[in-house]
């Protein structure tokens, strides 16, 4: 009998780094001003936080399997709480190198929901529910990232940017109640699990799967659209066309609407359709949602068309990808505690890799559709190969 997995706690697992990474995004415009630099610097709280994402994928899995799965989360629940009060303490002192060592330390710690949710969801349902399971999480991302930057938005107006970090170190107080709740799956705790030679040789076998490695690269093209757009649209909204924090902040409740849409539809589509078939639409409305913000930068409309309505296309279309690309990739893995760290560490190594190139670009706004047409193309060659690749199996 499949252990019992609560939903909510589930949801608020899957989405606690990404809330963790953009609830304080309407605030980078007066984080630059605080500590008086650059825009460009301003954005490596944002880049060194996916950094630490990235790593934290690959800690957790060892972990999980030498200790179970709940202690392994409750080390990074607990390592996020306290770095989210060390970020305040960064702003307390005047110190932003201290702030981006935080962020750095908070990813560490709030990477561990991403990576123990699809460990858990893959172990406790075979991949038909799993599939389902994950495309109704996806709803965590419509619901809590966008409120959460709505609120941050809030929060940066009224109690200034230090607030927000206190709000996540209360969203970390809350999580940690709620998986002391949840059962333990891993019944047998593997001992060598922390050796290094066991190590190298469980993730150089994971590095050799390239069902996984196409599953991973597929999904970080598709969280580069969500974390390039949480690194260049505060600066685009607020210091190009004027928007206010908290304007900026409630704008973000649109186009979590395309993501609420994609769950629900991929969800139902998952029941009738391979999975397959529902990856392919996924990249094909995507990129009609890149072409519909071509279409209003070139026409000069305002900033809820230009940005936010066209996002609601193009969060439609990653749900479809998200979802079952993470379940393909993890049906042909037995290890799933390496299977997933591997995984999300190249998902989230990918979007680091290119959050970190946005530093050598300039913040205009033709710069966002001209990155997301790349992605674009780089998920049609990458979904393309894999498909040739599983032909050819």
């Amino acid at each position: 009998m499949n252990p019992k997995l609560p939903f909510i706690t589930l949801m608020l697992l899957i989405s606690f780094a990404s809330v963790n990474a953009v609830l304080f995004t309407p605030a980078l415009p007066n984080i630059a001003h605080y500590f008086k630099i650059g825009e460009d610097s301003a954005q490596n709280t944002i880049t060194w936080f996916l950094i630490g994402y990235a790593l934290g994928q690959l800690i957790y899995g060892p972990v999980a399997n030498r200790f179970g799965r709940k202690p392994a989360l409750y080390i990074g629940i607990i390592l996020q709480i306290i770095s989210s009060l060390l970020c305040v303490f960064a702003g307390i002192i005047h110190e932003y190198m201290l702030l981006v060592l935080a962020r750095f330390m908070l990813a560490l710690g709030s990477g561990v929901g991403l990576k123990m949710t699809f460990t858990l969801v893959n172990e406790c349902y075979e991949p038909k529910m799993a599939s389902q399971k994950i495309s109704y999480l996806m709803l965590a991302f419509a619901i809590t990232p966008g409120l959460g930057i709505a609120f941050g938005g809030i929060l940066n107006t009224y109690y200034g940017w230090t607030s927000c970090f206190y709000a996540g170190a209360i969203y970390g107080l809350i999580l940690l109640l709620l998986v002391m709740r949840i059962p333990e799956t891993q019944k047998i705790l593997n001992f060598d699990a922390l050796k290094i030679k066991h190590l190298f040789h469980s993730y150089s076998n994971q590095f050799k799967n390239i069902r996984l490695i196409s599953g991973g690269l597929l999904m970080g093209s598709s969280t580069s659209f969500i974390y390039v757009f949480a690194a260049m649209a505060p600066f685009i909204a607020i210091n190009l066309f004027g928007m206010s924090s908290a304007e900026y902040g409630l704008a973000n409740i649109l186009p979590p609407i395309g993501l609420i849409a994609g769950s629900l539809v991929g969800a139902h589509l998952s029941k009738k359709y391979s999975l397959k078939a529902i990856i392919q639409i996924g990249i094909g409305i995507t990129s009609i949602g890149v072409i519909v913000m071509f279409i209003t930068m070139l026409m000069h409309l305002s900033t809820l068309f230009l940005l936010f309505l066209p996002m609601i296309i193009i969060y439609f279309g990653l749900c479809f990808i998200l979802a079952n690309a993470s379940t393909i990739a993890m049906s042909h893995v037995n290890d799933k505690a390496h299977g997933s760290a591997v995984m999300n560490f190249i998902n989230m190594g990918l979007a680091t890799l290119i959050v970190l190139a946005l530093g050598l670009l300039p913040i205009k706004t033709f710069v966002l559709p001209v990155i997301y047409f790349i992605l674009c193309i780089a998920m049609i060659i990458i979904w393309w190969c894999f498909r040739n690749v599983d032909s050819a199996q």
